[in-house]
């Protein structure tokens, strides 16, 4: 019987993953000596694989097992790999401990990997004629990647750059013609072949992939953007735009099969362990492997081989105590905690949990600084302290959209209608505490800036249809945010005029004012390190307020972002980590 972990060290591997993942249901309780957790964790991971053993060894009897062949072994994050063209070599690109990202390759008989002769860049796609396509300059966003495309050779040389922002592309089987799905006019648009739109969204697509016949193109559309929550689907060269599947609580990773009759992909419904599925043009969806631990489909060989990366989560939230710069962490929850957000006294933060329960509209966890256990507040994405601190905003990513209200102690939580937004991106309080300023998009129209008021009613466009607002100062009158442009403005709601900030670049954030009016907090990071600003609006003079850069570089996908509470001085960021191994796999069908 083939076994299903070819090595002692792929079955540490996976033990390592299960004792990273929890399946709780209940508030954590405050941390204590944990040194007995590994060997629990491990313990339990070893029934859980024996059991798939013995259930593995009956199902064989009848059909022989899968074979997994470990292709990687480094430490860090796989954001992509394909199969050459002769088969037998497989091209990657991955965040290795702390180098940046590059792209390698690997031989199937000896895992040695080799970095290419490339700069700092992500792999597109590898055409049949030996082109590579990449990004250059790649932005990191919460759930893709984007940046300039070029085109160079598996060889190496310089990149000859294509087009800007860009986040996924494929070749078409004649080995020239290319898929492209990129940023255009506050949209995502795909491309087919490059210059031809064929399908536009307010959301994202990602995993774009050309059928075997060259007149399809399936792609993962995810309704709202940076939210990986979404659907297969697919489009032909006329445009005809069709669902394949339900919407999925995650999904990331697809492929053809090699009879193109079916679309691979991997996806979750309730957690961020992803299972490899099929799903037939008719839209017939089967289970192909459900595997122990989270999995992402890369590619398909014409010979059915089919490339996945193993992967294991891990979200950390830290904050930096205000009298002594001490870094306080292990505040997170389970494994998806993240976008903390620091109350007006400085004493508690909120974060939004998407791991462990959370389920597919996520938590809105409440904890004190003080040690104290976390507390679930209710669903939730992106969640706010109101100026008071008494009462949390959260966007509800249902269909369609709504707002959740959720009191700090007794009282009853509530939801806001709103109208004919489809698409929710962002909100934030007006210091009144009476009303919120959201992004958001009504059907078929760009993501742009809403009010709307607490007591109920519809809300209401504000500012030019080009911007998107996201903090608002404290006199209710100015609200920053960036034109079509990618500049950052100040709209003033009395003169409706819109100001230009200097000197803040298009991958800078900012949310919030200072107390004075005068100035943005501006957090300036990578996935490595991070540096906050006060930035005065009308000149653009910086003054460096917090510097934090990671020891542990290793899998860090999340741009870093800071915190800041002006009141307490506290400071608090959050990573994401995906460490990744790259596996062929054969047998499966």
């Amino acid at each position: 019987m083939e076994r299903r972990f070819q090595s002692a060290s792929d079955l540490a591997f996976a033990i390592e993953s299960l004792s990273g993942t929890s399946s709780a249901k209940s508030v954590a309780q405050p941390k204590a000596d944990r040194a007995w957790l590994p060997w629990a964790a491990t313990l339990a991971a070893v029934v859980v694989l024996a059991a798939a053993a013995w259930s593995a060894g009956r199902w064989s009897a009848a059909k022989p097992q899968p074979k997994f062949t470990r292709l990687t072994y480094q430490q860090g994050f796989l954001s992509n790999a394909r199969f050459a063209r002769d088969g037998g070599t497989v091209v990657y690109s991955a965040q290795w401990n702390n180098d940046p990202l590059q792209i390698y390759s690997v031989r199937m008989e000896f895992p040695q990997s080799t970095k290419l002769d490339l700069p700092s860049a992500a792999l597109l796609a590898l055409s049949s004629s030996g082109d590579v396509e990449l990004t250059l300059d790649t932005a990191y966003h919460a759930n893709l990647l984007s940046g300039t495309m070029a085109q160079t050779q598996m060889a190496g040389g310089t990149p000859r750059s294509l087009e800007k922002e860009v986040i996924a592309a494929d070749y078409a089987p004649d080995g020239k013609t290319l898929a492209v799905v990129r940023h255009a006019n506050r949209k995502v648009q795909l491309e087919y072949p490059a210059g031809k739109v064929l399908y536009t969204t307010s959301g994202y697509l990602d995993y774009v992939r050309v059928s075997p016949s060259g007149k399809q193109v399936a792609f993962l559309e995810h309704p709202v953007y940076d939210d990986d929550r979404g659907w297969v689907a697919v489009v032909d060269e006329a445009g005809n735009h069709k669902l394949l599947t339900k919407e999925y609580g995650g999904i990331q990773g697809l492929a053809w099969s090699r009879t193109g009759t079916e679309i691979w992909f991997t996806a979750a419904d309730q957690t961020t362990d992803q299972q490899l599925y099929g799903v037939g043009l008719a839209g017939k969806v089967r289970q192909i492997l459900a595997a122990p631990q989270r999995t992402r489909l890369m590619d398909i060989a014409a010979d059915g081989r089919v490339l996945l990366s193993h992967e294991q989560y891990r979200t950390e939230i830290t904050a930096i105590d205000p009298g002594t710069g001490k870094e306080h962490r292990g505040l997170e929850w389970f494994n998806g905690s993240s976008n903390p957000n620091i109350s007006p006294d400085g004493k508690a933060i909120i974060f939004m949990e998407w791991g462990g329960p959370a389920g597919p509209l996520y938590l809105v966890v409440y904890r004190k600084l003080d040690g104290s256990a976390p507390v679930a507040l209710g669903p939730g994405t992106q969640p706010k302290f109101s100026p008071d601190g008494t009462t949390i905003a959260a966007g509800i990513l249902t269909r369609p959209p709504q707002v959740a209200l959720h009191p700090i102690g007794t009282g009853e939580s509530r939801r806001l209608p709103l109208g004919d937004i489809v698409n929710f991106g962002h909100l934030s309080w007006f210091a009144d505490g009476k009303h919120l300023l959201l992004i958001g998009a009504t059907e078929g129209q760009s993501l742009r800036t809403f009010e709307t008021n607490l007591d109920g009613g519809k809300p209401q466009p504000l500012g030019p249809p080009d911007f998107t607002g996201s903090a608002v100062a404290k006199d209710g009158k100015r609200i920053a945010g960036r034109n079509a442009s990618g500049d950052v403005v100040v709209f003033n709601r009395e003169t409706q005029k819109a100001q230009v900030v200097p000197a803040i670049g298009p991958q800078e954030a900012f949310d919030k004012w200072t107390e004075d009016g005068k100035a943005l907090l501006v957090s300036s990071g990578t996935p490595m390190a991070v540096r906050m600003y006060r930035v005065e609006v009308a000149t653009g003079k910086r003054t460096l307020l917090q510097t934090v850069e990671l020891s542990e570089k290793a899998g860090s996908v999340l741009k870093l972002r800071l915190q800041y509470n002006e009141n307490s001085k506290t400071y608090v960021y959050d990573t994401r980590r995906i460490l990744g191994s790259l596996y062929v796999v054969e047998g499966l069908e």
